[in-house]
């Protein structure tokens, strides 16, 4: 302020104080160094000029505009020499004469040139500097005449200095004239708003001219327009995440509350710091939104794991939870409320734009914090026990409820079965689209066997039999064997054949693909219940020994041991969880279906209704594809043979001949142009140089050789691999059957047996654990025992073709 007080003494400049990295980007985006500018676009200099000094003086009655910069477009000093005709003509003079004068005294003409050496330079002639300072020198400046004598150049010329155009500025194709004013103690929008309602009412523009209004302002409508869409994207984020985080919508939607509640602290920070809304305060809110609803999470994790400890009082679920989380409640907010408390002071550079946001986050964390601590645990309260805990403020709550997630849906995951899932892969799946492509690819090609060369035409004019202009036109048609067309045919039924050979091949694939993953994930179901049942035995377990401990009767050996036993189940449910996810993806992408599928089925064990031989390998669509792959290598064999066969040509010509022709011995006959004479020609193409395609043939038979070798080693893979899924099936069919009929009731009856022991104090702690780790154990390897049983059946439904 001080400085621009002391500037503005100083006539003819107008000047601004911004930082230089913001004036720079401030230059880029818009043509001019201010905040705010205003572009007035027209034709005429002057119009334009006028209403520029119009809008300076509009931006001055506005209040936090400073620094106005009105362009100038005009005040350029010139000197006009206009030549006075008739005074010229008085002395004889021109005006090519006079300008060579005018030109050499004020700019200087070549008089001679000076050598130094080798260098060569011009010297110039002109008058001195003390001699071309004023409009008077050009005024007094002598101009010869054809008399001989000396006159001034006042005499012949009017000699005045104006101002001229200054610069022409253009955008667009149109003349444009800039105004612009930096800003202070207000908000851009209300600054520019205000304007243009001034601007309305008291700037009269012409239907040619038009204002814009750039700068920041239009920085702030396009980002407020990208924050438009990115905020909605960024709360749906949000929630999707705490969806699959919880599997919940109900308690993702409970989390989510955190969100309205920050974004009340937020406006209310602004507002006590009277600061406007901004873009930078915008994305202080996306940032808000991520940081609060980590409150919640921790909250609805605690109130989940006591539920699933055995906690049944609601009441005292969430007093408890609330007691132990709420240092990490705290710690959670006042971290980065801390960690943003410099850029709310700042003042520095920069400072404009880091405030709004750290005031944003700081109020937001602070306000959520403790309304969180409050409305959450209500809110739970209420999903979990019903309206009747609310009848006070029934009204209220459902309101508050309707308002918050009306405009949230999100869909679970949807049910299906093993034939849903495998038909809606075969019908679906793109691999296979690929594969139907390539029928109907190979399809389209097999009318291309009968492939004749191109007929040949000619033609020919001029002095061909005599000194008349002949002409002659030719025809001719190359053919090759039959044999070899018949022999493409064959490749190409046969490459249909293939391709309709690899479409089976590719449906068999992803069926079996389909039933691995469909019963992978039935049996990591499976395992999931038996974690969070073991989960709930250890959680009872560190319960009973923390008390135990705490009244001393215990030593530190059994609480660690039950922590350790604990932490070691929930990772195993966390890994569970994170495979469970993936093979969901998979599940997804196999079927090409847009919303994850959860499979279901009666039992978790996949029979096969019969157990095929080794010799049923021979149906398999692999043996068959290779099968077809041999009998291509021959077929492509015999076209290389048939190659050497000899082609066909026929021709037919047709000619004029001019002239007099001998008939008999004494007579002759004029032929004319209207008289032709034809004649046709069969030409037999024999290969006398086929050594490159007797090489040929030569490759084409080793390649029928391997494509027969590549058939037996596959036939002895498959059958390896038959043989080997049916000791494995048939191992694992006894092992399940053994696990169902003793092994699984006798870890049920250890696990009961060991528990009641413990409580009546008959075996010790470390005894239980290892029964009870005994018996979790056995269950788990039945289920790992069920999924190599179910994988070998793939696996031989897949090398035998049977369904």
């Amino acid at each position: 302020t001080k400085m621009s007080s002391a500037l503005e003494e100083v006539p003819g400049i107008t000047v601004g104080f911004q930082f230089p990295v913001q004036m720079r980007f401030n230059e880029l985006m818009t043509g001019a160094r201010q905040d705010v500018v205003c572009k007035i676009f027209g034709e005429n200099l002057d119009t334009l000029s006028h209403y520029a000094h119009g809008l300076s003086e509009i931006i001055g009655s506005v209040d936090g505009a400073i620094n106005i910069y009105e362009e100038r477009v005009t005040g350029m000093p010139q000197v006009i020499i206009t030549y006075n005709r008739d005074g010229m003509a008085k002395y004889g003079l021109n005006v090519s004469d006079i300008n060579r004068i005018v030109n050499a005294a004020f700019a200087g003409q070549v008089a001679g040139q000076v050598y130094e050496g080798e260098k060569r330079f011009d010297m110039t002639v002109r008058l001195a500097g003390e001699s071309r300072k004023n409009i008077a020198d050009i005024k007094n400046l002598m101009v010869p005449t054809k008399q001989g004598m000396q006159i001034p150049l006042s005499m012949v010329a009017d000699i005045q200095e104006i101002e001229g155009v200054n610069q022409i500025q253009r955008e667009n194709t149109k003349r444009r004239i800039i105004v612009g004013f930096n800003i202070t103690g207000r908000d851009v929008q209300t600054i520019v708003q205000e304007l243009q309602q001034k601007v309305k009412q008291q700037l009269n523009l012409s239907k040619e001219y038009t204002i814009t209004y750039g700068g920041s302002f239009e920085n702030m409508t396009a980002a407020k327009q990208r924050l438009g869409i990115v905020v909605p994207i960024a709360l749906f984020l949000i929630f999707l995440l705490l969806y699959f985080a919880f599997n919940s919508v109900k308690q993702g939607l409970l989390i989510y509350s955190a969100i309205p509640l920050s974004a009340i602290g937020g406006i209310l920070a602004l507002w006590l710091r009277d600061m406007p809304f901004s873009i930078s305060a915008g994305i202080g809110f996306i940032a808000l939104f991520g940081v609060a609803v980590l409150n919640g999470i921790l909250l609805v994790t605690e109130f989940n794991r006591l539920k699933a400890e055995g906690w049944h009082d609601v009441r005292r679920i969430v007093i408890h939870a609330t007691k132990s989380k709420l240092r990490a409640v705290l710690m959670t907010a006042l971290v980065p409320s801390l960690g943003f408390i410099p850029m709310a002071i700042s003042t520095g550079a920069g400072g404009e734009v880091q405030k709004p946001l750290a005031t944003v986050v700081i109020g937001g964390l602070i306000i959520s914090t403790f309304l969180t601590l409050f409305v959450l645990p209500i809110l739970y309260i209420f999903s979990e026990k019903g309206i009747k805990y609310f009848k006070s403020s029934r009204s209220i709550v459902l309101g508050f409820v309707l308002i918050l997630f009306t405009s949230l849906s999100i869909q679970a995951q949807q049910k299906i079965s093993l034939q849903e899932a495998v038909d809606s892969a075969l019908k679906l799946n793109r691999f296979i689209h690929v594969a139907r492509t390539q029928v109907l690819y190979t399809k389209a090609l097999q009318k291309t066997n009968v492939d004749i060369d191109k007929t040949n035409f000619g033609f020919e004019f001029g002095r061909i039999n005599s000194i008349a202009s002949d002409n002659r036109f030719s025809i001719s048609q190359g053919i090759q064997f039959p044999s070899v067309y018949k022999n493409l045919g064959r490749i190409n039924r046969t490459n249909v054949q293939l391709s309709e050979s690899n479409l089976v091949q590719k449906e068999l694939e992803v069926k079996t693909r389909v039933k691995q993953v469909f019963y992978h994930l039935l049996v990591l179901q499976k395992k999931q219940m038996l974690l969070k049942e073991a989960d709930s035995v250890y959680g009872e377990f560190l319960q009973k020994s923390q008390e135990r401990f705490n009244l001393g009767e215990v030593d530190l050996l059994e609480k660690n041991t039950a922590e350790n036993q604990r932490l070691q189940i929930s990772n195993q449910l966390q890994l569970l969880v994170t495979d469970y996810q993936i093979l969901l993806n998979q599940l997804k992408l196999l079927t090409n279906s847009t919303a994850l599928l959860e499979p279901v089925a009666d039992s978790v064990l996949y029979r096969l209704s019969n157990v095929p031989d080794t010799m049923q390998i021979i149906q398999s669509p692999l043996m068959k594809f290779q099968q077809q792959q041999v009998y291509l290598s021959e077929q492509l064999h015999k076209l290389e043979k048939s190659k050497l066969l000899p082609s066909f040509n026929l021709s037919f010509n047709s000619m004029t001949i001019i002239g007099w022709q001998t008939i008999g011995q004494n007579s002759e006959k004029y032929f004319g142009g209207g008289s032709r004479f034809a004649s046709m020609g069969a030409g037999l193409g024999i290969p006398v140089f086929a050594r490159a395609q007797k090489s040929r043939i030569k490759a084409s038979n080793l390649f029928v050789v391997q494509r027969k070798q590549e058939l037996d080693a596959i036939q002895q893979q498959l059958n390896d691999g038959l043989t080997n899924a049916i000791m494995l099936y048939n191992r694992n069919t006894v092992l399940v059957e053994s696990f169902r009929i003793t092994l699984l009731p006798n870890a049920t009856s250890i696990i009961n047996t060991a528990t009641n022991k413990m409580r009546v104090g008959e075996i010790g702690y470390l005894d239980w654990v290892i029964l009870i780790n005994q018996a979790i154990q056995i269950r788990s390897d039945y289920f790992n025992t069920i999924q190599q049983l179910n994988e070998a059946a793939f696996e031989i439904e897949k090398i035998s073709a049977i369904n």
